[in-house]
């Protein structure tokens, strides 16, 4: 649990003197917003760093038999990416692209990568393409990545609005940018849209990085926003306080905090509470994903499909 120590002190700062965590919120939290919490904490099914590395040698010799294997290059590509080799990842999109241009994967992955590189104008360039070969890839989860980096490429200094206690909380940060994407550009974010935004995002969480602070941010502010019966500040407080813990210190960090604060002042709970249930999150989330990098070491030990074996016990009910 590398995070805790800095957790804690997180936690235990002043800017946290109001974290909030009850038995009636996080009920009421996990009904109208499910699986939420267990991507936050990682507490789901998703390859080890064994498993990444086992599939780049696989796929680089399967592209030797077969130059023309399109779906080894995405195999490849996605594994360098998760590895921390996003040149490299380029690299291959590039030659699947030469192979076959235009596909659909192809952009899709290029844009990821090239966001993870550094270079926001030529991401927004791949995922416009992407969006032109298929509008509702990911079911219409693309369109969200491409407002992401809309987003990332503004100015997001300015922390959210709102009074310490206050339940009603106006659209900020991604919310509002969502909001201003929508036809009419309406003042507040209905449920439908709400859900539609949460589940675009926490499906990049799942299947790029659950713990990437960008994503933690976006996700904070689609939560908090609204009315009490409608939001979800407990949630909230939660994603911003990881989001900060991976951002090193400095401005962006502090409006982060500064999110957090509002998000975890609007209900008096005791802080031990709290951070107890945050831990036992992340410990729950530690503890899948050793289970699943032994049985993937075993798999890999064994001369086994690994990907079939982890869909197998992982995926398939």
């Amino acid at each position: 649990m590398r995070y805790v120590p800095c957790l804690i002190a997180l936690l235990a700062s002043p800017v946290s003197h109001a974290c909030i965590w009850d038995s009636d919120t996080i009920a009421s939290e996990k009904t109208r917003f499910p699986g939420v919490e267990d991507v936050m904490f990682g507490n789901f099914p998703r390859h080890s760093k064994e498993f990444h590395e086992w599939r780049k040698k696989r796929s680089e010799e399967i592209l030797a038999a077969d130059p023309s294997n399109l779906a080894a290059y995405d195999d490849l590509a996605v594994s360098q990416h998760k590895l921390g080799d996003h040149t490299g990842a380029l690299a291959t999109m590039k030659r699947k692209d030469a192979i076959k241009p235009g596909l659909y994967e192809t952009l899709s992955n290029t844009g990821t990568f090239l966001i993870y590189a550094g270079d926001l104008p030529g991401a927004l360039r791949q995922i416009d393409q992407a969006l032109e070969v298929n509008p509702n890839a990911h079911f219409g989860r693309e369109k969200y990545q491409k407002w992401l980096i809309e987003w990332l490429m503004e100015d997001r200094r300015e922390a959210r609005s709102g009074e310490p206690g206050v339940r009603a909380l106006p659209p900020s940060g991604f919310a509002a940018f969502v909001l201003s994407r929508q036809p009419g550009k309406p003042a507040q974010m209905d449920e439908p849209l709400r859900i539609e935004a949460i589940k675009a995002v926490t499906g990049m969480m799942r299947f790029a990085d659950f713990d990437n602070p960008i994503l933690l941010e976006a996700l904070g502010d689609l939560l908090i926003t609204g009315a009490s019966k409608d939001n979800a500040t407990q949630y909230a407080a939660c994603a911003y306080i990881f989001a900060a813990l991976r951002l090193p210190d400095g401005d962006e960090k502090r409006r982060v905090l500064d999110n957090h604060e509002v998000a975890a002042a609007t209900v008096q709970v005791a802080r031990e509470t709290f951070i107890k249930q945050v831990l036992g999150g992340v410990k729950k989330g530690e503890e899948l994903a050793e289970k699943v990098r032994q049985d993937e070491i075993a798999w890999i030990a064994a001369g086994k499909d690994v990907s079939a074996e982890f869909n197998r016990k992982y995926l398939k009910p």
